[in-house]
């Protein structure tokens, strides 16, 4: 049996960071032990999720009820919404405000 080579994977956040979180925060004894239940799950609700059109279902019927419960209205924004997020948008933009990357507005612009 041939030895499977390590999958590699470099956190967003941060190496020393992730593992602080993993560790200390979320009291796991280690990072392969997190990442491998955070892979299992994430794959078995896609592949769930995706694959049968009974699951698909209940989460648009508990989406729809969980919207209804909260008040929630989904629409397409109107152009004076969609201009009012960009003017809040664009110091994150243009790297005046430390933010999560964002890729930019509802437009996407060709590169």
């Amino acid at each position: 049996m041939k030895t499977k080579a390590p999958v590699s994977y470099k956190p967003s956040m941060g190496s020393d960071r992730f593992k602080v979180v993993v560790l200390k925060k979320l009291h796991y004894k280690s990072v392969n032990s997190f990442m491998d239940q955070a892979v299992t799950e994430k794959l078995n609700r896609e592949l769930v999720a995706t694959s049968d059109p009974e699951m698909t279902r209940l989460i648009s019927k508990l989406t729809e009820v969980i919207s209804e419960y909260k008040g929630w209205r989904f629409m397409k924004p109107s152009k004076e919404i969609i201009q009012r997020i960009n003017a809040v948008a664009k110091p994150i933009e243009e790297g005046k405000v430390k933010a999560v990357p964002w890729t930019g507005s509802f437009k996407k612009k060709s590169h």
